[in-house]
């Protein structure tokens, strides 16, 4: 297999929602903080947004939310350092309520993880999701001590420039060597504009996507299962 380093988005990917109709806290957080720094009471991100939102990190969550509502950009700007700074206000004060221990892991990945790190593969998170959320999911599913680098949503406003943070920051393996697996199409995006390899999991398999909506961006590998480790090696190891 020619990977030395492994980048893993955290939604669709590593874990996913267990009460599909019961409201995130990262979600409650966010709708928190649009009521209270621009006075959006009854506002619902997810529903603005729907399925738009995979892929997307969290400054571009409360952006396009705020455009779709009819704002200029420019009122998120104003507001951007207000916004997370309410939000996380909320988080920090409902962060231990059971109500929110809400993730599963995705089937097959604590295996397929093990596999790389026992295989000497250096594990990172690229996510959307700002580093306080990404240290708080992979706490309550028990990841905490797998991945030792990435970038997160506090890095960048696009996930192509998280990514490209990330490798920045690992700049001791050459982007040959380098794999970022993931559920959206903008994970497969992101790898192709980095010049690196991608390996998506469609909804089947637990991912946010089929075949047919990830297959649109005709780059990397997409794969059913996280069971289907000689697809994933055989796609890793060709030149």
């Amino acid at each position: 297999m020619k990977l030395k380093l492994a980048f893993f988005d955290i939604d669709g990917t590593l874990i996913r929602r267990n009460k599909s109709d019961s409201i995130t806290l990262k979600s409650a957080s966010f709708n928190y903080a649009l009521n209270t720094v621009l006075g959006l009471n009854g506002i619902n991100y997810l529903t603005i947004l729907g399925k738009r939102i995979f892929g997307l990190t969290d400054k571009a969550v409360l952006k396009r939310t705020i455009l779709e509502l009819g704002y200029d950009e420019s009122v998120y700007y104003q507001n951007e350092t207000a916004l997370f700074s309410t939000l996380d206000e909320y988080f920090e004060r409902y962060k231990d309520d059971p109500q929110y221990a809400e993730y599963v892991v995705i089937p097959g990945i604590p295996g397929f993880l093990d596999s790389l790190r026992g295989n000497s593969i250096r594990l990172g998170l690229v996510t959307g999701n700002i580093r306080k959320h990404s240290d708080w999911k992979m706490r309550g599913v028990g990841f905490e001590s797998y991945f030792t680098t990435g970038a997160f949503g506090d890095d960048g406003e696009n996930r192509w420039d998280i990514l490209s943070v990330a490798l920045t920051r690992n700049n001791d393996i050459p982007p040959s060597d380098v794999c970022h697996f993931g559920d959206s199409p903008l994970d497969l995006e992101s790898a192709r504009r980095l010049g690196i390899r991608g390996v998506a999991i469609s909804d089947l398999g637990g991912g946010t996507h089929s075949r047919r909506e990830l297959n649109t961006v005709e780059y990397g590998l997409i794969v059913d299962s996280w069971h289907e480790t000689d697809k994933i090696e055989d796609y890793l190891s060709k030149s």
